[in-house]
């Protein structure tokens, strides 16, 4: 009796293992990191340095859905309301 046998796996694994060497007070940072909860392992620690290191992190623009035009436009005009409530008398100097 012959057995044809295939041997499938339902699990993908999207990244690749890799193997690197870190300097020691790299490796207590990142360490640190991963025991105060920061993050769940080490490699996720390096995963998200990494990203933010070389992609950098998300624009906070696309965050909340405007764009730095609209920023800037909405800036200018609070500068131009401050200006004319000084200008006005209805601001009180700030000091520390």
């Amino acid at each position: 009796m012959k057995v044809d046998c295939v041997g499938l796996s339902w699990h993908i694994w999207p990244m690749q293992r890799r193997h690197v060497s870190l300097s020691p007070v790299i490796d207590r940072t990142i360490e640190s990191q991963v025991k105060l909860g920061r993050y769940k392992d080490f490699s996720a620690a390096i995963q998200d340095a990494a990203w933010n290191y070389f992609i950098g992190p998300d624009s906070p623009f696309e965050e909340y859905g405007v764009t730095p035009k609209e920023v800037e436009r909405a800036h200018a005009k609070v500068l131009a309301e401050v200006r004319r409530e000084r200008r006005a008398g209805k601001l009180k100097p700030w000091h520390p």
